[in-house]
């Protein structure tokens, strides 16, 4: 097993799924990780502290000691590792769905979230930068298509509160009550009416 086969298996025993991909923009190896959100392990929660910092209790408590761990084994083997925004998870730049998708780790949903085989809407992504000789997982690179996952099925469609919801778009993202945003009033809306409603997967702890 190569180095970058050991790393990538590492952090799947670390973290519920885990692929690379490349970053478009700038061409560097990113590794995704994912982590399934339950009531148990609940990576949901989001929260402002008035000063455009967003927090995540959630991830630092499930996420962080995982994260920790793979950092280290990574750098241990003299390769540059660190992660992409809070706990791995950028409100800018990297767009980790589509990455997600590139990595071979899911596909888009006509409620425009990430669809696992195994776990639905549930997993929650997370990235980290590095040097390490990773090869790409999955398809490498990220297309839109239509979901084998969602077929005919328009239960978040229907259930969107605000009415945005088009299959496989958002028709107005700012009015998404899902958005995370050092912009929004209060720096954060949670929603999970689309994702709730999604009958793929299960949401429970692997």
């Amino acid at each position: 097993m190569s180095e970058g086969e050991e790393i990538v298996a590492r952090a799947r025993s670390l973290f519920d799924v885990a692929g690379v991909a490349t970053d478009p923009a700038t061409g560097d190896t990113i590794l995704i990780l994912g982590l399934v959100t339950t009531p148990e392990r609940d990576l949901d929660v989001f929260a402002s502290d008035g000063d455009r910092t967003i927090i995540m209790p959630g991830f630092a408590e499930y996420a962080k000691p995982g994260q920790d761990t793979l950092l280290d084994f990574i750098r241990e083997r003299g390769y540059n590792a660190g992660l992409v925004g809070v706990y791995g998870y950028p409100h800018e730049g990297l767009n980790l769905k589509h990455l997600a998708v590139a990595a071979g780790l899911g596909r888009q949903g006509k409620n425009t979230v990430i669809i696992s085989p195994d776990f639905g809407p549930w997993l929650r992504f997370m990235s980290v930068r590095t040097n390490a000789p990773l090869a790409t997982t999955g398809p490498g690179v990220y297309t839109r298509e239509e979901s084998p996952y969602c077929g005919d099925c328009e239960a978040c469609i229907k259930a969107c509160p605000v009415g945005i919801l088009e299959p496989y778009r958002l028709t107005d993202t700012d009015t998404c009550l899902a958005a995370i945003s050092h912009d929004r009033p209060g720096g954060v809306a949670i929603c999970e009416e689309c994702v709730v409603v999604c009958p793929v997967g299960e949401r429970k702890l692997p």
